[in-house]
């Protein structure tokens, strides 16, 4: 009878604790030209489909050259090159934004990404500044950034373009594909 008195208490305080235990969001991790997504792999294959089933279906989406997937609320866009505005299956390109700055048709429309990402070691906020990112990632290759304030970074098959504020102290978006010029 001791027994059952202890663990009601126990299980009662498990029950409370998992019931009301909050969302921490997506957990995106890249390492070694792999990106996982809460524990699934989504690239090196790069399937809208793969995508879609650890994300859910897009809040919305466009159709054009490009066929975006914006999600929201995990502030996330897919981008799947098109022909005649049919898409592939591929993704050729996915966007995280932490700070929407320019709203538009594709861009998303939540407060920012609220996940946790990290590449290799490092852990990725919208605090990192453009010093702290290129001391951590060492191992990665910079290249030409298209725009100011933006860096290149490629590794093992992937490239990222980190874009920061114009004063380099806070990160607003990092985009994340492919690197074809590895190959």
């Amino acid at each position: 009878m001791k027994k059952f008195l202890l663990l009601t208490p126990l299980a009662l305080l498990f029950f409370i604790f998992t019931a009301f235990k909050s969302d921490d969001g997506l957990q995106i991790v890249i390492r070694k030209g792999k990106v996982t997504i809460n524990k699934s792999q989504v690239v090196p294959n790069w399937s809208l489909s793969g995508f879609k089933k650890v994300l859910g279906e897009p809040e919305r989406e466009r159709t054009g050259y490009n066929n975006t997937h914006t999600y929201d609320k995990n502030s996330i866009v897919l981008f799947e090159p098109a022909k005649e505005k049919v898409g592939g299956g591929i993704v050729s390109e996915f966007q995280i934004h932490f700070k929407v700055t320019e709203a538009n048709d594709v861009t998303p429309t939540g407060d920012g990404f609220q996940g946790n990402l990290s590449v290799d070691n490092l852990i990725i906020t919208e605090v990192l500044t453009a010093e702290g990112m290129l001391s951590k990632l060492k191992k990665w290759k910079k290249t030409d950034s298209y725009m100011e304030h933006s860096y290149r970074m490629a590794s093992k098959g992937l490239y990222i373009y980190f874009q920061f504020n114009d004063d380099e102290n806070r990160l607003l978006k990092v985009s994340i594909g492919p690197d074809k010029s590895s190959k």
